[in-house]
């Protein structure tokens, strides 16, 4: 090429060489030393140490959560104690209330069933309006939700009392 093809550049001209991201320069080393075996070797024992370092760390974080698990366990079988005493103490007082209880369960669970069965079919009939209107999801909730919300603590109140009335029998 001649001159005049190519002209020099202007004083104020400047270059950059751009190399694409995370890619260092070839030239430039990473670490310094890293082609020295033993710099090597000192670097692997440092890794291996600080790996070693934080698995004691894991384990020792284990550890606690296990304890904290038996804890826990323990508390959760102290309190089904506690409650199961006070259960047998609350039927030991109530003796002549234990069969009304399991009677009341009884019938309790067929209202509880066919309030579910009304809940079911006012759902398939109403369910469009359901998803499109604020009004009817507000009577659905309104006539259904305390009604079941108080039906089931009841429920879950006499279970245990049935449960326990029967315990006797078997």
């Amino acid at each position: 090429m001649s001159s005049r093809e190519n002209p020099p550049s202007p004083p104020w001209t400047y270059r950059m060489e751009v190399s694409p991201t995370g890619q260092s320069h070839p030239a430039a080393p990473v670490a310094p030393g890293l082609n020295d075996p033993i710099a090597l070797l000192h670097v692997l024992i440092n890794l291996q140490s600080q790996t070693l370092e934080l698995q004691r760390q894991l384990l020792d974080n284990q550890r606690q959560q296990l304890e904290l698990v038996r804890e826990s366990a323990q508390i959760g079988r102290d309190q089904r104690a506690r409650q199961m005493a006070d259960l047998e103490r609350w039927q030991t007082g109530h003796e002549g209330i234990i069969d009304s209880c399991r009677d009341a369960l009884s019938r309790l669970e067929q209202v509880h069933a066919s309030l579910m069965g009304d809940l079911a079919a006012y759902v398939d009939e109403h369910h469009e309006n359901l998803l499109d209107g604020d009004f009817v999801l507000s009577d659905f909730v309104d006539r259904f939700g305390p009604r079941l919300a108080h039906l089931n603590t009841m429920l879950a109140v006499l279970r245990p009392l049935a449960a326990a009335a029967r315990k006797p029998e078997g």
